[in-house]
């Protein structure tokens, strides 16, 4: 028997922690996450526990919006997505969101309101 990696182990766990989402929705360059919801829907659908949207922000095929992440957006907006997962570059160690600015961090000159509405989807 072959030993799970640590990006299966993550993937299994956060799986499990998605089962009960009706829609997951994944940041730019965030494998991990969008493996594991990808494993979630396919393990409800399995166990004809219902359905599960997935949407991965830049995927053809996971991506069923057709305006760009404005839909996504519109979408959570109105309490339509369960769970959403930012690219881990987009935080620091204390959990900061919006890193995107002009200068030395932490001392910005000036922060920007961050990629892909990151700060939207933080709350």
């Amino acid at each position: 028997m072959t030993e799970a990696t640590r990006e299966e182990l993550l993937i299994s766990l956060l799986a499990d922690m998605l089962a009960g989402d009706r829609h997951v929705a994944v940041g730019a360059a965030s494998p991990i996450p969008g493996a594991a919801a990808l494993l979630a829907k396919a393990e409800k659908t399995a166990a004809g526990g219902g359905r599960m949207q997935v949407t991965i922000i830049h995927s053809r095929r996971h991506n069923p919006f057709t305006s760009g992440a404005r839909e996504l957006f519109d979408v959570a907006g109105r309490g339509g997505i369960d769970s959403f997962f930012l690219g881990g570059v987009q935080i620091d160690g204390q959990a900061n969101i919006n890193l995107v600015g002009v200068g030395d961090y932490p001392q910005l000159k000036k922060r920007f309101p961050g990629s892909f509405g990151s700060g939207l989807m933080y709350y």
